[in-house]
């Protein structure tokens, strides 16, 4: 996996990021995030998978064997959209607190993904 550079200031060390799609989402889903420590994205993720579940068990008046198939199904969706985003997600939060690219290769990855800013 690619790695993203970031750093705050000069005292501080800088952060290496992972840039790209997290295969391992795909398959543990929610605790991906917990096991980096993240428990933002812990939650947000149990809480979608959750209300996702319990949504298609009380509204589809279906047997239980399909609404079963429906969640697990939909569970894969929304990890695999997890998979493809996360890294985005964690980089733009780590932006939006002050971190800007350390290197010219960390700052291309970023523009050309679609985050403009300019290099200090």
């Amino acid at each position: 996996m690619e790695k993203i550079y970031l750093k705050y200031d000069d005292v501080r060390p800088c952060v290496e990021c992972d840039y790209g799609f997290v295969k391992e989402i795909l398959f543990i889903g929610f605790m991906y995030p917990y096991k980096k420590g993240d428990l933002k994205y812990f939650f947000i993720m149990f809480a979608l998978q959750l209300a996702v579940c319990i949504l298609l068990i009380i509204l589809f008046p279906i047997p239980i064997i399909f609404k079963l198939i429906m969640c697990i199904v939909m569970i894969l969706f929304i990890n695999l959209l997890f998979a493809c985003n996360y890294n985005m997600l964690v980089i733009e939060q780590l932006l939006k607190e002050g971190y800007y690219p350390m290197d010219y290769n960390s700052s291309d990855k970023l523009i050309k993904k679609g985050i403009y800013f300019k290099l200090q």
